[in-house]
């Protein structure tokens, strides 16, 4: 694998509450030291034809041991019926990427699907072209997931 980025975020075809729960879990599982916080996400969402900026809650884990970085989990509006769930890391860098790899792994399995496979009606709701939908293979492929 290339040299991970600091920074990496994916969405996932969850709900950002089952998301945190299946996060906490896995943390629980592979006994990671971790603290919960709360904070919010900004985005811009088209409202007409016009940006209208908004924010979302945002579930976040900020781990201690064996690595440190912070998981933030958090929905995103693009338009009146859709929600996007996106799943951040923050913190990762070539030192604890296997870690994090682990720790994505033990995530992805704990899951009933992969999580970028999204049904047809979220992909329709949030644009068939939506490039979070589009990418999120992608970035979850990144992990070898």
């Amino acid at each position: 694998m290339a040299l991970p980025p600091s920074s990496w975020r994916a969405a996932v075809c969850y709900d950002a509450l089952s998301i945190s729960r299946i996060v906490r879990e896995t943390l629980d599982g592979l006994g990671w030291k971790y603290e919960r916080d709360r904070t919010v996400h900004s985005f811009n969402r088209l409202w007409v034809a016009i940006s209208m900026p908004a924010v979302s809650y945002v579930f976040q884990f900020i781990v201690s041991e064996p690595v440190e970085l912070v998981i933030n989990v958090y929905e995103e509006r693009p338009n009146h019926a859709a929600e996007l769930h996106f799943l951040e890391l923050k913190g990762v860098n070539s030192k604890n990427a296997p870690k994090v790899r682990k720790f994505l792994q033990a995530f992805a399995s704990s899951l009933p699907k992969k999580p970028y496979n999204f049904h047809w009606t979220e992909r329709f709701r949030a644009g068939l072209l939506n490039r979070h939908q589009i990418d999120s293979r992608k970035e979850w492929g990144r992990w070898g997931i």
